[in-house]
């Protein structure tokens, strides 16, 4: 019995052992790699120890002092921030003692960081060098620099440029304006950026002549490029041209039309023509005709007196018939200048207008509609005078005018009125109307063309209507060759610049004279 207790008794030992080897298997925790804090417990996943699930089913790590400044990355393990020590990321981290040290020059720490300085003459870098700022790499030149005695300047790498108020940038030197340039005489100088040249006026082409290129002139008549009439002849000039009405034909050179053949009635069928001396009959007394005329929409031009002989009078054929009207062609051989434009009529015609003893003689009457003045617009302006009516509909007389809505602010219009000879001999009287209409529109000014200050300038009228005014224009050497009428454009928007009624008279002004029309 004895043996068989004993293998018994060893045989229950082995097999109690067994059973409770795996029982502590079966409790024991494993660890996962698919995902951090995570253990195997037999069958089961669960969160190792010192780890907690979260409300998104995640373990996430337990630190029991907390992580100040970092995170907890296990249990009681906390990964600091950038500047911060300690178990619990508490304490400051001095960077400026750290080895190798993280600044050039200087460091001063702070809380949770640190900061860089460097020594007088030199910049701090991204990576926390320190660079000598007297280098042309930090000086930051548009064209580049140069080192003097250890101060940095810009340089600009043409004489025609120069260092702008920053002392870094080169701005344009425009030697048209400063005099620097060396054009010749005959050409016109054209600004470039940092240098200019030099290219022919107008009305010049540019030729290489005796070895060297020049400006020599430009024949319009025979290049085609003139914009005269094809009934008439063009004439070149340096640098410009002139155009003149063929026989036959009458104009300012650049339009021509013919001239209607005298009307003459042809003898008729079995009519005798007889030579009869007429019976001598008393001679009518002279019409005067001034303005406004005695017959509406006609005007009477008589002959200039210089072209009759002493003693000669008119023929019989001059004489005005009832009901119709007489009037002298103008002449076509008039040569314009190409720096001007003819907006008005035919070339300048001088009136003769026969006065009664009181009134004082008409030299020359303006009137946009009717007169026989030539106006040109100065193509050297900002902007051109252009046409309004009085009255709508047909017939309406017009006038001239610069209206507030167009062009900026001090933009200038200039209307000339070419003076004749006759009016040059002696001091007449200049009679217009005017208006100046409009808060701020601008100023209306006369000229002449020899005097460099204005004779008559008008900023603001009162009165929104029309007004007339009288000037005497006088000269003591040189007689004025136009009048200017100038207006300039103001600040304000709206209104108008009118300018209407312009005529001259011989001899001085009377203040007490009516009103012309």
């Amino acid at each position: 019995m004895q043996p068989f207790t004993l293998v018994g008794a060893l045989f229950l030992l082995l097999h109690i052992s067994s059973g409770s080897t795996e029982t502590h298997r079966h409790y024991r925790q494993v660890l996962t790699g698919n995902q951090a804090g995570v253990c195997r417990y037999g069958r089961k996943l669960e969160c190792c120890y010192g780890w907690k699930k979260n409300s998104k089913g995640q373990c996430e790590a337990q630190c029991d002092h907390g992580c100040k400044h970092g995170e907890c990355v296990g249990p009681n393990k906390c990964k600091c921030f950038p500047g911060y020590t300690g178990k619990t990321c508490n304490q400051d981290l001095n960077e400026c003692g750290l080895k190798p040290r993280p600044c050039e020059h200087r460091c001063m720490n702070s809380y949770g960081s640190y900061k860089c300085y460097c020594l007088n003459g030199y910049t701090l870098m991204p990576d926390g060098s320190c660079a000598n700022s007297r280098t042309c790499s930090l000086a930051h030149c548009q064209y580049g620099c140069e080192e003097v005695q250890g101060e940095i300047r810009c340089l600009c790498p043409s004489a025609g440029l120069q260092l702008g108020q920053d002392e870094r940038t080169c701005v344009d030197i425009d030697e048209c304006v400063t005099g620097e340039n060396l054009c010749p005489y005959n050409r016109q100088c054209v600004n470039t950026f940092g240098s200019y040249y030099c290219k022919c006026q107008e009305g010049y082409d540019l030729k290489y002549v005796n070895g060297k290129y020049d400006c020599v002139d430009l024949d319009e008549c025979v290049s085609g490029t003139n914009k005269c009439s094809h009934h008439a002849v063009c004439l070149n000039t340096p640098g410009s041209y002139k155009c003149r009405c063929k026989p036959g034909f009458r104009g300012n050179g650049f339009e021509c039309s013919a001239i209607p053949d005298s009307q003459v009635r042809p003898k008729q069928d079995n009519e005798d023509i007889k030579n009869v001396i007429p019976e001598p009959v008393a001679t009518q007394p002279p019409r005067i005709r001034q303005q406004p005329f005695d017959y509406d929409g006609e005007v009477y031009i008589g002959a200039p007196v210089e072209e009759r002989q002493e003693g000669e009078l008119p023929e019989e054929g001059e004489e005005e018939e009832e009901g119709e009207d007489n009037q002298l062609n103008p002449r076509g051989d008039v040569f314009i200048s190409e720096d001007f434009e003819s907006v008005f009529g035919p070339a300048t015609e001088v009136k003769e207008i026969e006065l009664g003893p009181i009134q004082e003689e008409f030299i020359m009457d303006c009137n946009f509609d009717q007169g026989a003045c030539e106006w040109v617009q100065d193509k050297n302006d900002d902007m051109d005078w252009s046409v309004a009516y009085h009255n709508e509909g047909a017939g309406a007389e017009y006038y001239m005018t610069m209206s507030g809505l167009i062009g900026e602010q001090d933009d200038v219009a200039r209307l000339k009125l070419l003076l004749s000879d006759r009016t040059q001999q002696g001091s007449f009287c200049l009679t217009f109307d005017y208006r100046v209409v409009g808060h701020n529109v601008g100023t209306l000014r006369v000229l002449l063309d020899n005097i460099a200050y204005p004779v008559w300038e008008q900023s603001q009228s009162s009165d929104q209507g029309w007004q007339t005014e009288l000037l005497t224009v006088t000269w003591k050497e040189v007689a004025p060759e136009s009048i200017v009428f100038e207006a300039q454009r103001g600040k304000g928007v709206g209104g108008e610049i009118g300018l209407d009624n312009v005529v001259l008279t011989s001899g001085p002004c009377q203040e007490d004279i009516g009103p012309l029309f």
